[in-house]
Parts: C-alpha cells; structure tokens; sequence
C-alpha cells in the first residue's frame, strides 16, 4: 500500500533538506523505519523528490589556450569528450553553443545559421534555457536538405533559434543541392531568393556546424548526396566543409562540379563576417575540425577535449 503524498512529502523535507537519519525521522513521524525508508523511495517514485546530478567542471583552460594561439581564434570552448554515445555529446556541445550565444549576441544582431545534428542540440538548448530577449534576425546561410530530417534542416533550426531570443527569422525556401549549374543560376536569380541571400554580407555573425565523411556523420547521412557525389568529394581530397562549402586538410578550398549545383554561403564570405562561430566535435571529426581551422574562416571554436587533442596532435 503506498503512502499519503503529505506524509512522502514531510519524510522526504526531513531526510532531504533537513538531513535527518530514518531512525530520527521515525521516532518524529511515530512511524516505523522501514516505512520511512519505503516512504523515501516512493517519494522518488512520484516525483515528489528529483534528485539532478551536476557533473564535475573540468578546467580545460590549457587545451583552450594552446587552439587560441595556434590558429588565431578569439575565443575557444573545450567541453567532455568522455560523454558516452554520440548523442549525448552533440547535446553537451549543442549546450555550450548555446551558453556562449546567449552570452555572446547582440540586440540588434542578424544572425547566419546553418544546419546539422549539433545546430539542432543548440536551438533544443536555447529553448530550454530561455535567455533573455533580444531584437535579432536569423538567416540560413544554406538552402534547406533534400532529405535531412525535419528538424535538422535549417529553416527549422534558424526558426527555433530566433523564437528562443524572441527574434525573427527568414526562411531560404530552396534545396541547397539542384540537377544542373542552370537550375542553380534561375533559382539564385529569384526576387525572393534573393533578399534572403544578399543578407549574407550583412551578417554580424554566424555560427555553423563542421561536416566531416568520416562516419558517424549527419553530412553523410542527411546530406543527399550520392554514393558517386561522396566518391568524388573523397577523390578530390575533402576532408569537410561548413555550408556546404569543401576544403582539403590544409584549410584550403577545394572546387567540385558539385559547387555548381550548391545554394550556399561560401568560405570567402564566411571568412569576410566579423565572428565566425563553429561547433563540432568527437574523435571522427578531428581531420574536418583541423582542416576548417586552417582555413582561418573560425573565429570561435566549440568542440570537445578528444577532437581538440587530436587536432593539437597534427603538425602546426
């Protein structure tokens, strides 16, 4: 039989907050022990009692300083890289994206967006924290997937991020891969493509996933693209992009026929913004994270400990 919940609430206030043994809380509540001891774990149960676990702060303060002075960023976010499966890590740096945005933007900012599972973990954090408004527009840097998943396209993400700040948004209403270069010039030639694509030299920032085609990767898996588009990435030395937008190891862009086809913010314009924001990790991406450094497009780098130390391995 289960207890009244006022009685699981006065054992569960005296074990808790009070920290009183069972044995005190009996002889006080003029029950017996194991019926306190029940008591607490029914209050456990219903939710009475919720029990969060905060998990250690690691000072990541060297890792974080030496990418600083390697590759000239302003500022750089180390978090866990011990965080289990890859979902859970995509949710810790979705989360340390979205701490530093909520610090870091303006009123008044217009805000570029791209796409991805960590995009996707930022705008869920958002959400939830809530941060203080501010007036803000965001603006996809990329026509949206051709077959991502819903709430990975960008669009979406863009929307959620601006409905956190109490912003607005714009929606690029385009694929971000067509058939042909002809397809892809008629659409950019669109009045209403338009307005959204000229923001992109606006912009006071924007912040943008890394993709890598090491597996596991949303690029791959989300991305539209087909076994031969990803063969000939592979061939032509692509180790990731940002946007849609490919660069080799050595930072440097690499020019695909695909490019022609592509709706997208590209490296020189990200690289022309004043604060770039990139955030990506686990070990698979390290080669993708080290590339889009070189490139000198980031400014702001939020990664993990694991992807950060196998970057720092690399030879300058």
């Amino acid at each position: 039989m289960g207890f009244d919940a006022r009685l699981l609430y006065e054992v569960a206030y005296h074990y808790y907050e009070l920290g009183k043994t069972q044995e005190e809380i009996a002889g006080a509540l003029g029950v017996s022990r194991s019926q306190v001891s029940r008591a607490i774990k029914q209050a456990r149960e219903e939710g009475i009692v919720v029990i969060k676990l905060v998990p250690p702060v690691v000072d990541f303060g060297d890792l974080q300083d030496e990418l600083c002075s390697r590759f000239g960023l302003r500022q750089c976010v180390v978090v866990s890289g011990e965080a289990g499966p890859s979902r859970l890590l995509t949710q810790n740096l979705g989360m340390a994206g979205a701490k530093f945005l909520a610090g870091d933007l303006k009123p008044g900012s217009t805000l570029g967006i791209s796409w991805g599972a960590t995009l996707c973990e930022l705008a869920a954090a958002l959400g939830s924290e809530k941060p203080s408004p501010r007036d803000m527009v965001a603006v996809p840097l990329l026509g949206g997937q051709r077959q991502a998943s819903a709430d990975l396209q960008v669009n979406d993400v863009a929307a959620r991020v601006a409905a956190a700040f109490g912003g607005s948004n714009v929606f690029l209403h385009a694929p971000s891969i067509v058939d042909t270069p002809a397809a892809r010039d008629t659409i950019m030639s669109d009045s209403n493509i338009r307005r959204v694509v000229d923001q992109w030299a606006g912009l006071d920032a924007a912040i943008v996933g890394i993709g890598s085609l090491v597996p596991p990767s949303t690029l791959l898996e989300e991305g539209g693209f087909s076994p031969e588009d990803l063969d000939s990435l592979r061939s032509a030395g692509v180790v990731g992009d940002m946007c849609m937008s490919f660069f080799n190891i050595e930072g440097e862009h690499v020019s695909t026929p695909l490019e022609s086809r592509m709706i997208g913010v590209g490296l020189c314009q990200l690289q022309a913004l004043k604060c770039a924001v990139a955030i990506a990790g686990g070990v698979n991406k390290a080669c993708a994270i080290l590339g889009a450094l070189r490139t000198g497009v980031i400014d702001v780098l939020i990664t993990d400990d694991t992807a950060a130390r196998k970057v720092l391995e690399a030879r300058p």
